[in-house]
């Protein structure tokens, strides 16, 4: 990382034996996201341990996307939180012509 890239990052700089400083923002900023799956922003100090926690933190978030939109109403908005859950990007790419296509025509669900 260049010394502007590393200015650019409000939320950790790293110096140049890759060890990584929070900022007051990154620790606002990541400390509940990484607590909820375990983790303690305070004991991540380099850039592949942020990785890995990021991907942890993400793996996490997913599951919980899909149980939340699992239990909801059948909709095309359900159906796509699930498809950008599931990461299936041809279901997405589909459901999202869809929604687009009914929202140019104006149409609206009566509950």
């Amino acid at each position: 990382m260049t010394q502007r890239e590393n200015e650019d990052e409000p939320f950790y700089h790293l110096d140049e034996n890759g060890c990584l400083t929070w900022t007051a923002e990154g620790l606002r900023s990541y400390r509940r996201r990484f607590a909820r799956f375990g983790l303690r922003v305070e004991a991540i100090t380099t850039r592949d341990e942020l990785r890995t926690a990021l991907n942890r933190s993400a793996a996490g978030l997913t599951d919980q996307l899909l149980a939340i939109v699992g239990n909801g109403p059948r909709s095309l908005e359900r159906n796509l939180l699930q498809a950008i859950a599931r990461q299936d990007d041809a279901e997405y790419q589909r459901l999202f012509a869809l929604v687009e296509a009914r929202n140019r025509l104006g149409w609206r669900v009566a509950g």
